[in-house]
């Protein structure tokens, strides 16, 4: 999953998380699992979801690799 993550980095893209909801946004950024680890805590993949709502206000996620199921690239 850590490379489709990588690769949807800078485009607009479809993530199912594992509760099975559909996020639709912009993927800006993938953190690797080595910078995010702490001292107590292992590393792991993330990336971050830009959704834009319909009043143009733009909300931001973090997605932990262990709660996405898919990713999909839409452009």
């Amino acid at each position: 999953m850590d490379d489709e993550m990588y690769k949807a980095m800078g485009h607009h893209i479809q993530l199912v998380d594992t509760n099975g909801k559909k996020w639709i946004g912009y993927a800006s950024g993938f953190t690797p699992d080595y910078d995010n680890e702490e001292d107590d805590e292992p590393g792991y993949n993330s990336l971050d979801l830009d959704v834009t709502k319909s009043d143009g206000h733009v909300l931001y996620y973090v997605f932990r690799e262990s709660q996405i199921e898919s990713i999909e690239l839409l452009d």
